[in-house]
């Protein structure tokens, strides 16, 4: 089991995880309301696992090269101006089930991202350590796309759990 650490402060930001050794498929999500009344998809990794996604996440969005193809696995593409966007942020991110992470981060408040069931995710990094608060991650929580956070390879390390 391993643990993801702040590397500004050596705060814990998970519980204890395993890591998962590909990216599982995001789940279908049927846009009903869950048991707990929340509206977010179901969690593309499940709680207590980990994995480094290759695939870009995240800000920045740029128009998609090819608007016919299939976009990537966990921004499924929006329409701005009438050009769908992908994203071209950062690979090897570390994917976690945002339960995972339950009191350990807090929301930047640099983000000012709108959103009627959660965080879009689209405006950049919207996640900072609960203690120090360095920009850690990027929390996708809104009710049309995925449910996962996504810590940045450089704002995290990972660290055998004792």
């Amino acid at each position: 089991m391993n643990v993801l650490l702040c590397t500004a402060c050596g705060h814990r930001l998970t519980k204890p995880l395993h890591r998962l050794s590909e990216v599982p498929q995001r789940p279908e999500y049927d846009g009903l309301p869950n048991p707990d009344g929340s509206r977010h998809a179901p969690p593309t990794v499940p709680e207590g696992a980990y994995v480094v996604d290759p695939e870009p996440c995240g800000a920045p969005y740029v128009p998609d090269p090819d608007p016919l193809a299939k976009s990537t696995r966990h921004q499924d593409g929006f329409a701005v101006n009438g050009e769908i966007l992908v994203s071209a942020g950062p690979r090897g991110t570390l994917l976690v089930n945002p339960e995972d992470t339950h009191g350990r981060l807090a929301y930047n408040p640099a983000s000012h991202e709108p959103g009627c069931c959660g965080a879009p995710g689209r405006e950049g990094p919207n996640q900072v350590c609960g203690e120090c608060g360095a920009v850690v991650g990027t929390r996708f929580s809104e009710c049309y796309g995925p449910f996962e956070t996504h810590f940045l390879p450089e704002a995290v390390h990972v660290e055998v759990a004792e």
